[in-house]
Parts: C-alpha cells; sequence; structure tokens
C-alpha cells in the first residue's frame, strides 16, 4: 500500500494521508528519514542559511543549514547553490563535499550517490504525474533522465528535475520561484 504524504510550505504543517484519513502535525528540523512506499508531495523554500535538500519524511524539513550535513549522512542528497540568477544551481551532495562546497571540517564518507538531471518533462506533465501519484511514472522518468546525469545543473523558473539515490529514491522537483537568494520548488518523491 502507499501512503500520501502532503505538505504545504504557508503552513508549516503537514497533512499524511492514510486510509482516506487526515493527520496534521508540525514539521521538524529532527532527521527523520523517508519511509519505503509512502508517497510525499511538498513544496519547500531553500535559501542561502539552508541550502541543503534532504528527501526524507515530510514530517522533517527539508531545507537544512550546511552545518547539518554530516549529521544528515545518506539523508543529505543535493546542494543548492546560490549568486546572481544565471548563477544558481543544484549540485548532488557528494560533487557538492569533493569540490569543497561544505566546508573542511564536515566528512563525506557517509553521503550516498544521488544522481540529478532534466527531467524531460513540463511542469504541467509534472503536476498531473504528481497529482496523480504514478509512482511507476516517476521512476520511469527519473531512471531515464538520470542515466544522463550531471554533477550540477543551471536552475530556472519553470524547469523540472529528476533525481535519484542509490539508496532507492526517486523524485522530481519543479523550480516554482527563482532569485540569487530563494528557491522555491514543488516536489515529490517516493523511497521504494
Amino acid at each position: 500500500m502507499i501512503q500520501t504524504v502532503e505538505r504545504s510550505s504557508h503552513s508549516g504543517e503537514l497533512e499524511l494521508f492514510h486510509g482516506g484519513v487526515g493527520v496534521q502535525g508540525i514539521l521538524s528540523d529532527l532527521v527523520i528519514p523517508a519511509v519505503p512506499g509512502e508517497y510525499y508531495a511538498y513544496s519547500s523554500e531553500f535559501t542561502e542559511e539552508r541550502p541543503l535538500y534532504a528527501l526524507m519524511k515530510c514530517k522533517a524539513n527539508k531545507d537544512r543549514p550546511i552545518i547539518d550535513a554530516e549529521d544528515l549522512g545518506h539523508e543529505a542528497n543535493l546542494l543548492f547553490l546560490f549568486g546572481n540568477l544565471n548563477q544558481v544551481r543544484v549540485c548532488a551532495i557528494r560533487t557538492a563535499h569533493v569540490s569543497g562546497l561544505l566546508g573542511d571540517s564536515i566528512n563525506g564518507e557517509s553521503f550516498g550517490e544521488t544522481w540529478i538531471a532534466p527531467a524531460g518533462i513540463t511542469a504541467d506533465d509534472f503536476y498531473e504525474l504528481r497529482s496523480r501519484k504514478d509512482v511507476t511514472k516517476l521512476v520511469e522518468i527519473c531512471q531515464a533522465a538520470c542515466s544522463e546525469h550531471r554533477a550540477s545543473i543551471a536552475l530556472e523558473p519553470g524547469a523540472v528535475i529528476a533525481m535519484m539515490t542509490d539508496c532507492g529514491k526517486y523524485g522530481l522537483f519543479l523550480v516554482k520561484g527563482l532569485t540569487p537568494s530563494l528557491i522555491q520548488i514543488d516536489a515529490c518523491h517516493i523511497l521504494l
């Protein structure tokens, strides 16, 4: 059975749907790993202070400060890089570590592998797939796109990025809003 979890970035709360019953909770900075089989749909914002993207359970904030990277271990998946609008990028956590973007004091041995690539779908396709909760199609898109993975990707509004990890997470995010210091995304992911 696939559970569905949805999060609203505006309320700071999430709603978990299990068997048609909604339960609300407060978001947390605790490390709360994704649960196999739960489909997560959410919005999130990343800033220069909180640029790490952790594909965790929706009870957990997805945006984290760099100082949390080592504690997150394999839960840390991506890093957003800020600058002027032409320099806003996303890269895999291992790439960020090897490039020195996380600082010298962080031990990256516990980081898993994350692959990223443009998804090759439109924003409308993303929203349709996300609302249908089509796990098979989500996995297909991520596997096809990430076979041509990149070390980092320049972001622009409307871009849809595919991601997958060596521990079985598959996800997509759409760049909803973008400034030199803020990235707003709509996303979905699942751990199989």
